[in-house]
């Protein structure tokens, strides 16, 4: 059933099952007429019947030629070499069987029911049914010549008639089915298509939310911790330019403002990265930050993986000032065989080993799940009095690449 697939697949999609079974019906009723006569033959001995069998080898072998891929110029072909076939088929089994005095004849009507059958191979349901009208029409006008040069009589059968009008009649209900199948695919695609924007709206108004969460709690602390007086012009320079930072990261939106502008900026990528603006700001805060380990192995990392590492970054020094206590703190970089570990360790007061509460939306959404969305993962080590380690790994290489285009 077509239910599903797109419109514009649905169709062919339709007339190849619709031809392919087609065709083996036609195929079984050859070799039903094949096992008809063969049998006649055996038991009456009869010579002629053995012609009636060789002439059937033309139809059936066009027809397997058919089951391994239609064409039109095999469907022409199969029709009027198939035509012959049943004249000399006719003749042959009415010649050699003077019981059968008409053309009425269950034996007789399974070659007609293989033309009209393997005729009804269109791309569409009014092609179809054309294709088998005229396979019925060269069947029938052969059965008709094969009575009259056996001097018997024709009668229609009613086997060959109802296989044509089933035929006509499936083709003619596909046909008109088909709208009511499209109007209910374009609803199943619309709805694919409505869920799809939703997830990205979500994630869209995650990074978002996040990025809000970092700049204004991190801003705050800068002026809380300022001295009373004038704002430092380096720091006031810092919280425009995040402020005209904010939502810019979002596909489309455009490129920073001009408080980018008055930043410095360095040849070296590594001072224009999202990890050196977060370990800067924390030391504008006061915080003593060091760091270790090999930096050209981050600048190495893909842009949205390097900006989410650095954020992430951010909110853990952040939370240093906030909530540790303590001082100082360490940034320590480790390239592994596919993966990167920046590692943010600091020796203040912690907390719990049962983790951090459920309104510290800090680490969950400004931490593990930026880091989560570019196919990382955070781990967190704190104990009491003790101090909290924060690592953060995420893919390099071909991993990055491929989770990024998850995300995307």
């Amino acid at each position: 059933m077509s239910l599903g697939l797109p419109s514009h697949l649905a169709r062919p999609a339709n007339s190849r099952a619709l031809a392919t079974a087609a065709r083996w019906a036609g195929l079984v009723c050859l070799a039903a007429a094949v096992v008809n006569v063969l049998s006649s033959t055996l038991q009456y001995d009869n010579p002629t019947s053995w012609v009636t069998l060789l002439v059937l080898v033309p139809m059936v072998a066009l027809l397997l030629l058919l089951a391994r891929g239609r064409t039109a110029v095999l469907t022409i072909a199969y029709l009027l070499v198939g035509t012959v076939c049943t004249y000399f088929y006719v003749v042959a089994l009415l010649t050699g069987t003077p019981t059968y005095r008409d053309t009425n004849l269950f034996v007789i009507a399974l070659p007609v029911v293989a033309m009209t059958l393997v005729g009804g191979t269109g791309t569409g349901a009014m092609a179809g049914i054309l294709w088998a009208t005229l396979g019925f029409a060269l069947a029938e006008a052969a059965v008709i010549l094969g009575a009259m040069t056996a001097h018997r009589t024709y009668v229609p059968d009613a086997i060959s008639l109802g296989a044509y009008l089933l035929l006509v009649g499936v083709l003619a209900f596909d046909g008109l089915t088909r709208g009511t199948r499209s109007r209910a695919q374009t609803a199943l695609h619309r709805a694919v298509r409505d869920a799809r924007l939703i997830d990205l709206r979500r994630e869209i108004l995650a990074a978002a939310t996040a990025d809000l969460h970092d700049t204004v709690l991190s801003e705050l602390i800068a002026v809380a911790g300022s001295r009373p007086g004038p704002m430092d012009e380096r720091l006031t320079r810092r919280i425009e330019a995040d402020l005209h930072g904010l939502g810019q990261q979002v596909p489309g939106a455009g490129p920073a403002g001009p408080g980018d502008e008055s930043l410095p900026t360095e040849a070296d990528p590594w001072y224009d990265s999202e990890l050196h603006r977060a370990i800067e700001a924390a030391r504008d805060e006061g915080l003593t930050v060091d760091i270790s380990g090999d930096r050209g192995s981050f600048v190495g990392l893909d842009t949205e993986v390097r900006r989410a590492v650095g954020l992430a970054v951010r909110q853990c020094l952040v939370n240093v000032v906030r909530h540790s206590g303590s001082p100082t703190a360490e940034v320590a970089l480790s390239e592994g065989a596919d993966s990167l570990s920046v590692m943010v360790v600091d020796g203040g007061s912690g907390f719990p080993a049962s983790g951090p509460a459920a309104d510290r939306l800090g680490l969950r959404q400004s931490v593990q799940d930026r880091i989560a969305r570019v196919g990382g993962s955070v781990d967190i080590y704190s104990t009491a009095d003790v101090g909290t380690t924060v690592i953060l790994t995420v893919p390099t290489g071909a991993v990055a690449e491929q989770a990024g285009g998850g995300a995307g």
